[in-house]
């Protein structure tokens, strides 16, 4: 305390904006990256992001600036919404219910849910809830290879997203590689090879310069399939050619 101030030295003021900054809050990434990494029509992100609608909160002041949490919020979406025919109004019951009784501001990222189909399922102190159904004790869903895809530690805040490479990938039961994740504590949040801190966007980058899948492959001691998986899915292209 001098002169009636409180100091705060360097490495005080440092920890403290880390106390206060969230990586999985942060507005990184804008809507047509999100239509890219995540496979879901542009129109389909735009209505699920409007006020009115209220299944997705966009971190950003404009609609189109979007957190990991609402990457995920719209990957579980997806998940519940396509490949198990859970209907948006069924879906929105139980957003709201956790929204309103667990002042959750991202209710489809901060649980694993499961479903039935049917309705909307989440553990809480022991027990499933259904919260479609305003919390009633119910049998738990199903949690499948789409939505055991994300991975979270929320103690220490370390989520991972690992997208499927192919649109048809999301319909299959069986358990696909993971090739590229996403972490918002790895390269600022940028799509990378799994495991590494090699971005997709430096491969895509690189082969579109020249370089050719088996240099790259050297490159970075990994298999050629792997690079050409993780260009293709940068790029949007079904296959890449040596």
């Amino acid at each position: 305390m001098k002169n009636g101030f409180t100091l705060v030295t360097s490495s005080r003021y440092s920890k403290m904006k880390r106390m206060t900054f969230n990586p999985l809050e942060v507005p990184n990434y804008g809507l047509q990256e999100a239509v890219r990494f995540l496979h879901i029509p542009s129109s389909t992100l735009h209505y699920w992001l409007r006020p009115s609608v209220g299944l997705v909160s966009p971190a950003g002041a404009a609609r189109n600036q979007l957190s990991f949490k609402n990457l995920v919020e719209c990957y579980v979406l997806e998940g519940l919404r396509v490949i198990h025919g859970v209907r948006v109004s069924a879906i929105r019951k139980a957003v709201d219910y956790l929204q309103t009784n667990f002042r959750s501001r991202h209710p489809l990222a901060d649980y694993e849910l499961k479903t039935d189909g049917r309705h909307v399922f989440f553990f809480h102190q022991g027990v499933n809830l259904d919260a479609t159904m305003q919390g009633q004790m119910g049998l738990s869903g199903i949690l499948d290879s789409y939505l055991r895809r994300i991975e979270r530690d929320f103690r220490k805040q370390h989520w991972v997203l690992y997208p499927f490479i192919r649109l048809e990938q999301m319909r299959s039961k069986e358990e696909r590689p993971r090739i590229v994740s996403i972490n918002p504590n790895v390269c600022f949040g940028m799509p990378v090879l799994a495991g590494t801190r090699i971005t997709t966007a430096v491969l895509a980058s690189r082969f579109l310069g020249g370089d050719s899948l088996p240099r790259l492959a050297r490159s970075y001691d990994r298999p050629e399939s792997e690079i050409a998986e993780a260009i293709s899915w940068e790029t949007g292209k079904e296959s890449i050619a040596a």
